[in-house]
């Protein structure tokens, strides 16, 4: 048995505990039949309704705290820097922690999935099967970014000088997403535009619409999620290959990358066409980059050593050092650029330009997150590059647009009104902001030795 899973096994899911959960079972679905001894159509129907809350409080809620904790308990007790010298390989560690830790929490959801299986059955539910795996998928989904979010503030922390804190890293995540909604539902976004499909994983009904076909909405609910729970479950392994001191090539970030813009582009092919769907492919991807840049340590030497090595154009020592949100930026220009030239005489529509303004204006921000984030005060940095941008567009787009409106806007913003002026104008910022930041990260200074752990 895996000694990892064995370990937090022991620790989540002793005997004491095992027969406590037990009795708080008993209790909570003997109350459901208690409560409905007078039901014509029996209790089942109940505990099934019981066991599907079961199952979202326990495997959702419970088990991704759990999974999260895995790792913040050890930085608390001070052993992770013990565990991180064992001899665990990163795939046992990962799953180990991901599993182990929500031991107790998936025995008591399971018995919650068994109650609602059982009820279904009864009552002759369609889709059982389907909701069945959907749900397992969601759980698995929903640890593993837990536990992929505790090893990204664990990372920054160490790199900040400070220790990750189970609040910090919940807060950080709720922060991230409230503020990657606002900005994929912002006029540069062309208001959700990219993750507009997305919805269709929890509220579609009957039909959907990819990939220019139609298919049943069970079915492609659980299996797009599986293969989400999937990649989630792939990058928390990345993120522990990191934290147990080895390199990643950089194959699966750009492959998911890829994946997350045909699963967007899929739900436009039918309807608008192909160029439509490479357009709103490099709106999720350049959305992501937004998401890697804050993710990612603030690392000076890592990104100075990278220029240096890719500038000799010595690939091998470079690609492992490769800053993350490199490949959403570069597979975001491509796809634009395959959008232009798939259009069919019509390259200047304005969901098109915006498209590609949207990528200069998205140089431009990284610019101005690393610039913020590679200060002297690097555990300011979020904040401060938040603040920066909001400035950006909320102050100046308010200013150009009191002056010009839509012309005036597009200056400070990548607007379909004015394509070509926002294009110019993210074009020409990018340059002022690359500029100060380069000066910042100290390109030019020479770096430290590298790692010497190969990629794999």
């Amino acid at each position: 048995m895996n000694p990892e899973f064995q370990r937090n096994l022991w620790l989540e899911a002793s005997p004491r505990r095992i027969a406590w959960a037990g009795v708080v079972l008993l209790l909570i679905y003997g109350a459901a039949v208690a409560l409905t001894r007078n039901n014509p159509y029996g209790a089942l129907p109940a505990l099934g309704g019981v066991g599907a809350v079961v199952f979202v409080a326990c495997a959702m809620l419970w088990g991704a705290r759990a999974s999260g904790n895995s790792i913040l308990a050890e930085i608390a007790d001070r052993t992770w820097d013990f565990q991180r010298l064992s001899a665990l390989p990163p795939w046992t560690m990962t799953w180990g922690k991901l599993f182990g830790g929500s031991s107790l929490a998936w025995m008591c959801a399971l018995t919650g999935l068994l109650m609602m299986v059982i009820a279904g059955a009864a009552g002759r539910v369609e889709g059982l099967g389907n909701t069945a795996v959907f749900m397992l998928a969601l759980a698995v989904l929903l640890q593993a970014i837990s536990l992929g979010a505790a090893l990204i503030g664990v990372r920054k922390a160490r790199a900040e000088g400070r220790t990750a804190r189970a609040s910090g890293v919940l807060g950080g995540l709720i922060i991230g997403a409230i503020l990657l909604s606002w900005v994929a539902g912002s006029a540069g976004f062309q208001r959700g535009m990219g993750t507009e499909g997305f919805g269709a994983l929890f509220s579609a009904n009957g039909l959907v619409d990819w990939g220019g076909r139609l298919w049943p909405a069970a079915g492609f609910r659980a299996v797009a999620l599986s293969l989400f729970a999937a990649w989630a479950v792939v990058g928390a392994w990345r993120l522990m290959r990191l934290e147990l001191q080895m390199q990643n090539a950089p194959v699966v970030w750009p492959a998911f990358l890829i994946f997350l813009a045909i699963f967007a582009g899929g739900f436009m092919l039918r309807t608008q066409g192909l160029a439509a769907g490479l357009a709103v492919g490099s709106l999720v991807v350049a959305l992501s980059a937004y998401a890697a840049a804050f993710a990612e340590p603030a690392d000076r030497v890592r990104i100075r050593q990278f220029v240096q090595f890719a500038g000799k154009g010595d690939l091998a020592r470079a690609a492992p050092l490769t800053p993350a949100p490199l490949a959403p930026l570069l597979i975001a220009t491509l796809l634009v650029l395959a959008a232009f030239a798939t259009s069919s005489g019509s390259l200047m529509t304005p969901e098109l330009g915006q498209a590609g303004a949207l990528i200069a204006f998205l140089l431009r921000d990284l610019g101005v997150i690393a610039l913020c984030r590679m200060g002297e005060r690097p555990q300011r940095g979020d904040f401060s590059a938040v603040v920066t941008l909001a400035l950006l567009y909320g102050v100046g787009g308010s200013i150009g647009w009191a002056v010009g409106q839509e012309t005036g806007g597009a200056i400070f913003a990548p607007l379909a009104h004015a394509p070509l002026i926002s294009l110019v104008s993210g074009l020409i910022q990018a340059a002022v902001v690359w500029t100060l930041a380069a000066r910042r990260l100290g390109l030019n200074a020479p770096p430290s030795a590298p790692a010497s752990v190969p990629a794999s």
